[in-house]
Formats: C-alpha cells, structure tokens, sequence
C-alpha cells in the first residue's frame, strides 16, 4: 500500500511519513493523509483525493471546539475541514477525520499543558485505517 502524506517537514507528519513512507503524488497513492495546514488546502486536497477514491485521513484539530468566544482564522480553516469530511463521508467516500489536541510538536512546544506523544498519535492513525467499517470523525485528547 501507498501512502502520500502532507506536511511532512515537521511532526506528525514527518513520523508518519518514517512509519509508512510516502510517494511522489496524490495520484499514485492507495492511501492519503492530510496532515498539513495550509489554509483551505487542506480542504482542497480533500476534494481531489475524493475524486480520485483514495482512503483518506484528515487530521483535523479540537481547536474549533476551544474558544468559540475568539475564533481565529486556523479554527475556521479545521472547521470548515471537518465540515467537508462530513459531507464526503456521506456521499460514501471512505474519509475519516482525526481531531487532536495537543500533541508535543513544534508548533505547539510553547503551550505548557499535557500533550500526547506523537508516537501515540501516529498509533491512533494506523488504528483508524485497521478497521474493518468506516470511521467519520474520532477526537483525541490528552
């Protein structure tokens, strides 16, 4: 099986590429995990992985359910993500969104709260695509 992942540099996304390689496109692969943000990309690489009926994971965020007092533009952008998991799944595409708090990242290493460890995360995510069903959404806290 072939794995094209996003947002690879760093994080999550780099131990997920460790643990299951990645190709050189979302063209040629069995499986896509939309792990960057970048804006509404996310969203459109979502829609393109559809088209092509690839198995797709979203890793979404728990942020949008944070602080609805004072949304920022990245609560938006996971939340919108989530919404468009929603409406694929369905449509019967096999897409899973996986909300994470906080993981211990580099984006995150300011925040002093208890994190997960990205070993764990990426435990969750070869979790979700072992499964016999489909799964629309789980959310993972610490």
């Amino acid at each position: 099986m072939k794995f094209f992942i996003t947002g690879t540099k760093r994080g999550l996304g780099s131990a997920l590429m460790d643990y299951y390689g990645n190709c050189n496109s979302l063209v040629d692969c069995d499986v896509f995990i939309n792990c960057k943000h970048d804006g509404f990309e996310q969203v459109e690489l979502l829609y393109k992985a559809a088209e092509l009926n690839k198995r797709i994971i979203n890793i979404g965020s728990n942020s949008p359910d944070q602080d609805k007092k004072t949304p920022h533009k990245y609560q938006v952008e996971k939340f919108a993500l989530d919404k468009a998991n929603e409406q694929l799944f369905y449509q019967g595409v096999n897409t899973t969104i996986i909300r994470f708090g906080y993981f211990d990242s580099p984006r995150v290493e300011h925040i002093n709260t208890n994190k997960m460890s990205i070993d764990y995360c990426c435990s969750i995510v070869h979790w979700v695509l072992n499964q016999p069903h489909r799964i629309k959404d789980i959310t993972i806290c610490p």
